[in-house]
């Protein structure tokens, strides 16, 4: 039953990272129809057929080129289709009901597997984004702050001074940054991105995730400056490490917490 399933979800993931590989350019160049509009090919403009449209299986079968003007498909469309999926999966994981008692637990265990997809969904989304466009994308923070403060109702969840604090600790530590560099280091988009961090993981997951981002970005910085491939004055995007910090703290972080102070005592 269990691979069933899975199966299912991570159809349901790969089939919504396309969604968001549609949505993604259309919010940055604010193009009508993000719902409803027709996919076509960024190079000649075709419209894509219903089989040139199949999450991942399409751009395999057309080997990674458009089937009218034969150019390259860009790699971002079956990235985040299958990033979607593989996280998808993961969620479901951690959430498929094993020792059920009643049915109140199952519907319980639905609920949250369903808001995390959700926010996952928003985390990638902000992942590729600001990946793709240096931009952190408000049309989707904004509702999905919004969210994340009616779910503190939720049982299981960060009550809401949790909730609030853990949002005010990112928003105080990014602001800082920001008015200490005049708007160099950060930006407004970052403040964003905190505030929900801190909404759905509260205060003390918020610190790890925080700490996990800094710690990769510092990596992958330093890396890309051994290799050549950027200075002290290169830009990086900062939004896929804070993006990556919120999913090994959702998914590990009481864990990561338990482990820590273990050795600390």
């Amino acid at each position: 039953m269990k691979i069933f399933f899975s199966v299912l979800i991570f159809i349901l993931g790969i089939s919504l990272g396309s969604f968001l590989s549609v949505v993604i350019p259309r919010l940055k160049y604010n193009k009508k129809g993000i719902i409803k509009g027709r996919s076509e090919c960024p190079k000649c403009k075709t419209r894509l057929s219903a089989s040139e449209l199949i999450p991942l299986v399409s751009f395999l079968l057309l080997m990674g080129k458009c089937k009218n003007c034969k150019k390259p498909i860009s790699w971002i469309y079956p990235t985040i289709e299958l990033v979607t999926g593989i996280i998808f999966l993961i969620f479901f994981w951690k959430w498929y009901p094993h020792d059920l008692v009643n049915g109140k637990e199952l519907s319980m265990n639905l609920l949250w597997l369903a808001l995390e997809l959700v926010y996952a969904l928003v985390l990638i989304a902000t992942f590729f984004y600001d990946l793709l466009y240096m931009e952190i994308p408000d049309k989707i923070l904004i509702p999905a702050i919004l969210l994340a403060l009616t779910a503190t109702v939720l049982p299981g969840s960060p009550h809401l001074i949790d909730a609030l604090l853990g949002a005010m600790i990112p928003l105080a530590f990014f602001g800082l940054q920001i008015a200490v560099s005049g708007g160099r280091w950060m930006g407004g988009g970052d403040l964003r991105i905190g505030a929900f961090m801190g909404l759905i993981l509260g205060w003390k997951l918020v610190i790890l995730a925080l700490m996990i981002s800094y710690i990769t970005g510092s990596i992958i910085s330093v890396a890309l400056i051994a290799r050549k491939k950027g200075g002290l004055k290169t830009q990086i995007p900062f939004a896929p490490f804070l993006v990556t910090g919120t999913f090994l703290s959702m998914l590990e972080g009481e864990k990561i917490l338990e482990w820590y102070f273990g050795l600390s005592l």
